[in-house]
């Protein structure tokens, strides 16, 4: 039995949620941030973002915790935009 717990990765920073996402608002970078996602969380919720909004075809995964909250933050700054 393995008694050292496995490390938790360290949650994204805005500056690489900017690297992944591209320019977003400090307001919403905030908010990511608050989410508290790793890096690889961002990846997913992103990817999932651009496939629904650019190809609109449907992959064969939902997300879940952190990686759903950001999804839903990039949601609905898409829906300020409009």
């Amino acid at each position: 039995m393995n008694a050292n717990p496995t490390p938790e990765l360290p949650a994204a920073t805005a500056s690489d949620i900017r690297s992944i996402v591209g320019p977003l608002d400090d307001e919403v970078i905030a908010q990511i941030v608050g989410v508290g996602a790793t890096s690889a969380e961002v990846l997913d919720a992103y990817t999932r973002y651009r496939s629904d909004q650019l190809q609109e075809r449907r992959l064969d995964y939902e997300l879940h915790g952190k990686a759903a909250r950001v999804f839903d933050i990039l949601q609905a700054e898409e829906g300020e935009d409009e």
